[in-house]
């Protein structure tokens, strides 16, 4: 019995120690990865709903497999990975972080979110004056 008070209290201990969480700093050191694009909305003005675009933005399936690496150096490489598409969507280019704007082949974008894993950015007036095109790229 006194074994298992012993093992009980142990647990309990475990359990009450919280991992810390980790603290994710947008830098470029840190948004350097591999990424996939997961989801795409867009919305038509400020005060409309999100829409679902990821269909419309990738209507090939071998285009929804494709890997983005942001290079710490500045450059990108996009990667037509997994199923191949005819021609390859390979490319390559540049991009940097100032704040909460990348720059990503010379144009300006938001970054909305950024926690390590996932990265969501934001464009803005792609169609009309106020719209917002979202793309959040998730780690692999």
């Amino acid at each position: 019995m006194r074994k298992m008070l012993i093992a009980i209290c142990i647990m309990a201990l475990l359990a009450s120690c919280k991992k810390d969480a980790e603290t994710c700093t947008l830098s470029t050191s840190a948004v350097s990865a591999t990424y996939e694009i997961t989801a795409v909305r867009y919305k038509a003005s400020p005060s409309s709903s999100e829409v679902d675009y990821y269909n419309q933005f990738f209507p090939d399936p071998c285009q929804r497999d494709d890997r983005i690496t942001l290079n710490s150096n500045g450059t990108y490489i996009m990667t037509d990975a997994g199923v191949a598409c005819t021609p390859p969507g390979d490319d390559n280019g540049t991009w940097s972080l100032s704040g909460n704007t990348m720059t990503i082949d010379g144009e300006a974008t938001n970054v909305d979110n950024f926690n390590c894993s996932t990265l969501t950015i934001s464009i803005s007036d792609v169609n009309t004056p106020g719209d917002r095109l979202i793309l959040v790229l998730t780690r692999r």
